[in-house]
């Protein structure tokens, strides 16, 4: 962590003010580096993480520099409303003790409205690409004056497809304005603009992090099978105590799938991606916040505006394309202090990307087995014994001991055994048949599937002992095992597959026969 204070760093006082009521007293390590160069008047690429402060880096050094005039002299470009708000709502506090005056402008609000606060005269105009074009063909927006260029998240710019936009703003500036890019990643269309747009002398800023994610965010894994992927997601949902979740997908598509079908399944989701408009997707973001929705469905260019902080888990229904971009995704959960939880559901053949974003991202991932009909089961029994115990609490259930003293009292039990499935089926969104296809596939390894389980007394340690002492193996033959209420899997190298078969198959454990074969693929 840097050791130098904000008060040293040359800002003006009206800026270091309102730093210091923000609560903050030492910089990041991009706001250190970049603060100093943009003030010298440095064309400069900032490269960092999500969440390092780069609003305030580049915020915090434009107003310091910054007197009120008649013109637009400064514009912040960012990829999406939410982005756009956010960076308006930061530049309010940062410049609360200055004569500066800013706003933002957005596709999918009254245009009439930006219209008039800019006629009124704005020093900053911060928005998305679309609209600022629209205002400048309206004659609304004059560039002619500006000292400084500023895109945020550029590489998202260039993944929406603004790039042509940037262009045409671009050629319309000073060429003496300052330009100032702030990117996650550095793909090849950004060092394109640096080439054609910045000075020769540019400079770039690349912070990377030794601990990129978390340490807040508990990291796992479910391996399955393509066709598998729903059904695991649905597991996950009904049998984990989650308040609210994120669920990422790579493209528009597959988030209108997902969202529509659990929808079906009467799960409290909405999907968030650029192809809906900016009203529904302020409207679902704001309900998500206000704990009105549970579930989010969203690609990685729509969650970078939610900045919601009772986000306890993140979900990768689909890896990401990028390692940053998992950086992104886990960086949802984990805030103001909060622990949270990531899960991220893949193929085997996509065993080795996961591993590449484990080392490249200094992660840990746990693997976990994927959640048995039991797991779905317990959990939604203690939520609906919390939901009842909430009832008791209230005195809510008085105007129904009438109906209880009336029913037999050979009735009672069947009758509250009976109250209870109904409850509980209202709360599972997916027909869950059995756990038996629910199997992990393995390169090196066969599922092996034995009829015996937890009703049987059967543990880790017993079975493991019987295998290697009947088949006559050795403990590093066995892999994982995972054993059920009624039957259980175990993991073993296909080399001693066809001899545990012909050795222990028809023994007895724990004084009972068993059965063991090879489990199916679905």
């Amino acid at each position: 962590m840097s050791k130098i204070k904000f008060n040293e760093l040359p800002l003006s006082d009206d800026v270091l003010r309102a730093i210091d009521e923000m609560g903050f007293t030492t910089p990041s390590k991009i706001q250190e580096k970049a603060i100093p160069e943009i003030i010298k008047g440095r064309d400069l690429i900032g490269q960092a993480q999500t969440g390092t402060g780069k609003t305030l880096a580049f915020g915090s050094a434009l107003l310091s520099e910054l007197h009120h005039s008649d013109h637009i002299q400064a514009i912040v470009l960012s990829p999406t409303r939410e982005l756009a708000s956010q960076i308006y709502e930061q530049f309010k506090r940062i410049g609360k003790y200055t004569d500066l005056r800013f706003t933002c402008v957005y596709g999918g609000s009254e245009i009439e409205k930006q219209i008039r606060t800019i006629k009124r005269g704005v020093d900053v105009l911060i928005g998305t690409p679309g609209r600022v074009m629209d205002l400048m063909r309206r004659k609304v927006v004059k560039l002619d004056h500006l000292v400084y260029f500023v895109l945020d998240e550029a590489d998202e710019m260039l993944n929406m497809g603004f790039v042509d936009d940037i262009e045409t703003i671009l050629s319309t500036v000073p060429e003496t304005r300052q330009t100032v890019l702030f990117s996650a990643t550095m793909p090849d269309g950004i060092k394109k603009i640096a080439s054609n747009y910045m000075k020769h002398d540019y400079l770039h800023i690349r912070i990377k992090e030794k601990q990129q994610t978390a340490t807040t965010v508990k990291q796992f894994f479910y391996v399955a099978k393509p066709k598998q992927k729903f059904e695991v997601l649905c597991r996950i949902l009904d049998s984990h105590d989650i308040e609210s979740a994120i669920i990422f997908c790579k493209t528009k598509r597959s988030v209108d799938e997902i969202s529509s079908e659990l929808q079906a399944h009467n799960y409290n989701v909405e999907a968030m991606h650029g192809d809906i408009s900016q009203t529904t997707r302020m409207h679902t973001l704001r309900r998500f916040k206000d704990h009105k929705i549970k579930y989010l469905i969203a690609t990685d260019v729509a969650a970078r505006g939610i900045d919601v902080d009772h986000v306890s888990h993140v979900i990768n229904y689909e890896l990401p394309q990028e390692d940053e971009l998992y950086v992104h995704r886990i960086g949802r959960t984990g805030r103001a202090g909060n622990t949270g939880e990531a899960y991220t559901i893949v193929s085997p053949r996509e065993l080795g990307i996961l591993r590449k974003i484990e080392r490249k991202t200094n992660s840990h991932f746990v693997e976990l087995d994927i959640p048995s009909i039991d797991d779905i089961f317990n959990e939604k029994i203690k939520e609906l014994l919390f939901d009842i115990q909430d009832v008791l609490d209230r005195g809510a259930q008085h105007d129904f001991y009438n109906v209880v003293r009336d029913m037999p009292k050979s009735m009672r039990d069947d009758v509250l055994a009976a109250l209870l499935k109904m409850n509980y089926d209202s709360r599972i969104g997916y027909d869950y048949q059995d756990d038996y296809a629910m199997v992990k596939e393995s390169v090196d390894h066969d599922r092996l599937f034995i009829n015996r389980g937890k009703v049987d007394k059967v543990n880790k340690s017993r079975l493991l002992a019987f295998l290697c002492d009947t088949a006559h193996i050795q403990k590093s033959d066995i892999g994982e095992i995972t054993i059920k209420r009624k039957f259980s899997f175990v993991n073993v190298k296909k080399d001693v597959t066809d001899k545990i078969l012909s050795t222990c198959n028809h023994k007895k454990l724990n004084s009972r026969k068993i059965n063991i074969e090879i489990a199916q693929e679905m």
